[in-house]
Parts: C-alpha cells; structure tokens; sequence
C-alpha cells in the first residue's frame, strides 16, 4: 500500500505519512502561511475506472467541502480542499490523542459521569453534521478523538459515502460491528445510521462489549437485520432502566423505531442521568458480565456466579451438561457462569444447548446439585476481615487501582472463603504481571 510521497500539496509541505489504508493515505503536513501542523487525507483514485473518475472527484469535492463549511467544537476542522494532478486532498486540523477506541479498551471503563460526558459530545457533533445535511455513515470509537481536556471530536465526517465508491460501487458502506441494518442490506442510510452507529458505542462505553455480538459477518449481519441484540439491562442491571431503555430504542432494527435524532438520543441520557447521586456517577463499580470466549475480560468489578461459586460446584455442574453434549459443555459454563449473576439464568440458558427431551432431566439434577451444596458460599473471610489485614490489603492495591482499593476488597472478600483466595481474586486487577506477582509475594 506504500506510495510516493510529494514533497508538498499547494501551499502544504509534506513531512510524512501519519497512516495509510486500502483507500487512502493521511499526510502530516504543514502551512507556511500560518505555521501551522495539519493533517492532509488523500484517496487512491487509480482504484477507480477511467469512466468513473470525474464524477467521483466531484462528489468528493462536493461533500468535502459542505463537509468543511460545517464548524462545532465537537468535529474536527477542515481547512481546505484542493486538487493536485488530479488528486483530491483534505487538509484538516491535526489532533494528537487517544480515540475512543483507544479508551474503551483501557480499563477501567468510563463512570456514568464520563460516559455522560463522551456521549453527549459526540451527539452534539453529530448534530450539527446532520443539520447541514450530511451523514457520517462511519461512526465508530476509532473516528473519535479524546483530547486530553476531556473534549471530544468526531473525524471523518462526510468522506465514508466517497471513500467507499471505489471499493464497494456504491453499495455497502461502514464499519459491520458499528453498520445498521440499512447499511447492511444496501439501502440508502440517512442519519439514523448514525444513531444506530451511537447506540452501539453506548452499549460498548457502559459494558465493555458489543451489542450483536458474533463469529461471522454472516451472523453479525443476520443479528443486525433481526434486531438480535444484547439487553442492557442483562449485562449491567445496576445501570438506571432508563439507560436500559434508551439502549434498546437506539438498536431496533427499523429506524422508524429508533430515537428520532441526535439532540433527542442526548436528552434522553441527560435525562436518564439527572437524578442520580454525584458519588454514583464518579464511582467506578459497576458490573459487567465476561466477555465472549476468546476475548479479553475487562478488568471491572462484578458479582458473577464464576466469582461465587466454589470450582467443585461448577465443575459437577459441567459434568452434567458434559453427559448431554459433551466436552464443549466446559466452555459454555464458563462462559455462561461469567455472564450472570442469577442460578436460575445460568440453569435455564445451559438447558437450553440441550435437545427438548432432556432439558427437564438437567434441569432437575443441576438444581438438586445447587440444593445439595446449600448457598452459593457459605462461609466467606468478609465476617473475618481484621483492620489490619484491611489496611494492608488496601495500601498494596491503592498505586494500582487508586482510591477504590478498599471498597473493592470488602466487595471482594464476600466471595472469598480464604484470605489465600481473596488474595488471588485481587491480584487480577493488577495489570502489570510482576506488579501482581509483588503484590501476592507481600501478602502471602
């Protein structure tokens, strides 16, 4: 994908290559007139058929320079369009930082307050593009940018349509985990693509995971098309059931149904957030169900069953899906048992991998096992929990996860039988390994 890099574009020299991809490339480049850095995006039109070329640096031109009239505090500023040897060049303000993507995946994730804060600035960004007539069409954590001061900027608004011609014809367009349902069947996508677009990265913001989440394109686009989606209220049922609410209304397949527009989807969580308590809102603990096998698990407080119940009650537990479908049992109750915090959930969904003839069989013998063991951890080290070992616990965990700490290890504590165990529930919320192996050395 490497290309000649020109020594400048108009007034704009040249210094390097900021990224590059199958349909273009960015430049950092710099205006003598001003001195000032910016970023240059450029397109390979040579992907593009002779018959179709004027016409396709036409749109481009037209879109990017409605695109580049468009000023808010939330979008990231264009300053010029021009054409060089025939080639089309972006010139746009160059923001060094994180994006979202970047802060989904560091941990721990946002509190309801900086989710606030994320969500309604991308909204206003969005907006603001569609009251000027344009869809983004590309929404997602990547194509938004957090600035150090908390501000964020959305990028790449109004190119996705343009970019995509020389790939697709016209067809589909943007990114499948974050695409509507329109997107994915080739309609023509307005700009309830994007409030699809933002009710995903909602859901990713205050759980860590995707909303459809899937093994395929194929499946992907077939739970998007059928509004197959993760509940909310399932995976973070401590959350306010307004978000709940909102989190469903802006994921349902027909955008008919979906939140009308921006401004209305950020009233909305304005509202769902207005009432609730200021130590709420900055208070990291939330609980957020495992990630899908293979994944990563966010490193976040929770109450699953996997953290209550004892290895041997959920070993005979596989044991018994094991006997109906055999060795991959072990994975779905691993993946189940992370995933809830309810034994009647974790019955009813392992039942149903089971042919119809023997679910009432396992059901019966997985509850007479749950019956048979009594509660889930009889006897915890919370009761047993002296100051002094509070206290250490608490001043080896602060450098790490900040003030936190001791809330986490009481929380902790009522899962755990030993203080071996409790120890070793802790340590997974260092994440530098010998930074753990430290701490287990201390409190050994």
């Amino acid at each position: 994908m490497s290309t000649d890099i020109p020594q400048s574009v108009g007034k704009y020299r040249i210094d390097g290559i900021l990224g590059e991809g199958a349909m273009g490339v960015v430049y950092r480049g710099h205006d003598p007139h001003i001195d000032r850095v910016v970023a240059i995006k450029t397109l390979h039109t040579h992907l593009m058929d002779n018959s179709e070329r004027a016409s396709w640096l036409e749109r481009f031109a037209r879109e990017a320079k409605a695109a580049g009239r468009v000023l808010h505090g939330n979008l990231v500023t264009i300053f010029d369009y021009l054409e060089q040897d025939e080639q089309p060049y972006l010139v746009m303000e160059l923001i060094n930082s994180e994006t979202l993507q970047d802060r989904i995946a560091r941990r721990p994730l946002p509190n309801l307050q900086e989710f606030g804060s994320i969500m309604t600035q991308m909204l206003a960004g969005l907006d603001a593009i569609h009251a000027a007539g344009i869809v983004h069409r590309d929404v997602k954590p990547a194509n938004a940018l957090l600035l150090p001061d908390g501000r964020l900027k959305i990028a790449d608004f109004g190119v996705a349509r343009v970019e995509s011609l020389g790939a697709t014809n016209g067809g589909m367009i943007g990114t499948p985990d974050y695409m509507s349902p329109e997107q994915f069947m080739g309609y023509q996508a307005d700009h309830r693509a994007d409030i699809f677009a933002a009710g995903v990265i909602m859901f990713e913001l205050l759980t860590g995971r995707k909303p459809f989440e899937s093994n395929s394109l194929g499946e992907l686009t077939q739970k998007v098309i059928s509004g197959n989606f993760l509940q909310l209220a399932h995976i973070a049922p401590e959350l306010p059931p307004a978000l709940h609410q909102l989190s469903a209304a802006t994921l349902v397949a027909d955008p008919n149904n979906r939140i009308p527009n921006a401004r209305a989807f950020a009233n909305a969580i304005h509202a769902a957030l207005r009432n609730i308590d200021q130590q709420v809102m900055r208070d990291t603990e939330r609980t957020i169900v495992a990630m899908p096998a293979g994944a990563i698990a966010p490193q976040v407080l929770s109450q699953t069953l996997a953290q209550q119940m004892p290895k041997s009650v959920l070993s005979r537990v596989e044991t018994l899906l094991t006997e109906q479908i055999g060795p991959i049992a072990k994975v779905l109750v691993r993946r189940v048992s992370n995933a809830t915090t309810d034994t009647n959930q974790l019955i009813d969904q392992l039942a149903a991998e089971i042919g119809p003839e023997h679910r009432d069989q396992f059901r019966a013998a997985v509850r007479a096992h749950l019956g048979q063991t009594g509660s889930v951890v009889s006897t915890t080290i919370a009761g047993v929990l002296s100051p002094e070992l509070l206290e250490a616990l608490t001043k080896q965990l602060i450098p790490h996860i900040g003030p936190i700490a001791k809330v986490l290890i009481k929380k902790t504590a009522k899962t755990c039988a030993t203080r071996e165990e409790l120890c070793q529930t802790l340590s997974g919320h260092i994440d530098d390994d010998k930074s753990r192996k430290e701490f287990l050395s201390t409190m050994a």
